[in-house]
């Protein structure tokens, strides 16, 4: 079993590193003069924004394998849920990182039409990878012969995960109605508060930090 969950893990990390391959500035043209070299430079802040989320859900379920160790049949059926869900999310996230880093930059957005569709799609496929990431912690909860500390982490983990799809439903929702359109970027905004208050909260209350993942054979 342990050998088919280091398969799995390999094909999520090709997927994840597949995804980060169709961010890649530049579009993975060679630059010939200066000013394509400025202006594939000039897609940096888009590349940070789309890897740092996509690092985010890859970190999560590296996580996620150091709670559950081996898994089981939905193990395999979530984690391919994920798998396809980063494969189609990787053009909204294209689509939104570059229309934010220009906007941030006081050059208004790449993003020609309908913006707020542009986030209604964004943030359902933020909403769905977060909520599959739920399950999968919810599942390592749930398995048999977790000690308690991991079953609280999971536990935690689970919870925060469930912040974050609430969060991309959020400004799914806004993102539909005309006049809090605008509003749908900045939804994302509160998440460091959010999850920050429940984290320092959830330690507060004596549940301890996370467990290390498991050394290696």
């Amino acid at each position: 079993m342990a050998g088919s969950a280091g398969r799995l893990d390999n094909f999520t990390d090709a997927a994840f590193a597949f995804a980060l391959s169709l961010l890649v500035i530049g579009r993975g043209e060679m630059p010939t003069d200066y000013a394509a070299l400025s202006a594939a430079m000039a897609d940096l802040p888009a590349f940070a924004i789309g890897f740092a989320i996509l690092g985010m859900f890859w970190y999560g379920h590296v996580r996620w394998r150091a709670h559950r160790g081996d898994g089981g049949p939905l193990s395999v059926v979530l984690t391919f849920m994920l798998v396809f869900l980063v494969m189609v999310y990787v053009q909204p996230l294209q689509a939104m990182s570059a229309s934010l880093s220009t906007y941030l930059g006081g050059s208004g957005t790449r993003f020609t039409g309908n913006l707020g569709g542009m986030f209604a799609i964004y943030g359902a496929g933020f909403a769905g990878m977060a909520s599959v990431m739920a399950a999968l912690f919810a599942d390592a909860e749930r398995q048999p012969r977790a000690s308690p500390q991991i079953r609280t982490s999971a536990r935690g983990e689970t919870i925060i995960w469930l912040i974050l799809a609430a969060t991309g439903a959020v400004s799914m929702l806004l993102s539909l109605v005309r006049a809090t359109a605008p509003l749908a970027p900045f939804a994302y905004s509160t998440l460091p508060l959010t999850v920050g208050l429940f984290a320092w909260r959830y330690r507060w209350a004596g549940r301890g930090p996370p467990p290390e993942p498991a050394p290696e054979a």
